[in-house]
């Protein structure tokens, strides 16, 4: 039985946004589609606790309002659900100030950590990086004023980065350099040492970008993916 939604019945833009996306998971399932098409198994994989019943419902509303379209690789995002990137980003910038530190009943999970690095992006370079962090593929896709992040392994790349688990978190989370990291970087080590100064330091993650920063967060409005 299709879970019923509810609604605040009131004349204005934020009612009638969380109308269409307030309800519990829709936006944790924004952030998973942000990564690039996601089939339903992946989809139970990546949020435990989301049952099968409930996943099916959040998928037919997100469908049903052209947030998401379903294509050979899975589901993904259409160019309406695109346009929350800019919401997902900034609320994961407010309550970043609130993480601390994992609790044991937390799952961590790299793949949301390398969005973040969208916020951290002061922008200025056009290049795509592909990682290797233990056998899962990511794409750094670096744009003059924009950062996509895909779980998928690039068709090219000017760089690939070999790296563990801990390596990947010393990187691009513990302040560690590129040459400091341990990481084994097949194609051209100057272009991905750029690339990866191009990211402001952690704490940007959850702070307000630099005013000159020329990444779009800052002034710039979406564009269709």
């Amino acid at each position: 039985m299709a879970e019923k939604r509810r609604r605040y019945h009131q004349f204005c833009g934020l009612a009638r946004a969380l109308d269409l996306v307030g309800e519990r998971w829709t936006l944790l399932l924004v952030r998973e589609f942000l990564l690039g098409p996601r089939r339903y198994s992946e989809l139970l994989e990546a949020l435990p606790g989301l049952t099968t019943n409930l996943l099916a419902d959040r998928l037919k509303a997100m469908e049903d309002e052209g947030f998401i379209e379903r294509t050979d690789a899975g589901y993904q995002l259409t160019a309406v659900g695109a346009a929350l990137e800019p919401v997902v980003m900034e609320l994961a910038r407010f309550g970043g100030r609130y993480l601390g530190t994992p609790k044991r009943t937390d799952r961590v999970d790299l793949s949301w950590g390398l969005l973040s690095l969208k916020r951290r992006y002061r922008g200025g370079v056009d290049l795509t990086l592909a990682l290797d962090v233990a056998g899962t593929w990511y794409t750094l896709a670096f744009e003059p004023t924009w950062l996509r992040v895909f779980k998928s392994r690039p068709d090219r790349s000017a760089a690939t980065l070999h790296l563990t688990l801990d390596q990947a978190r010393a990187l691009f989370f513990g302040g560690t350099s590129l040459a400091a990291s341990g990481a084994s970087v097949d194609g051209d080590r100057a272009a991905a040492t750029a690339a990866l100064a191009s990211l402001l330091p952690m704490a940007f993650a959850h702070q307000p970008v630099p005013a000159d920063s020329r990444a779009r967060w800052t002034q710039q409005t979406p564009t269709k993916r």
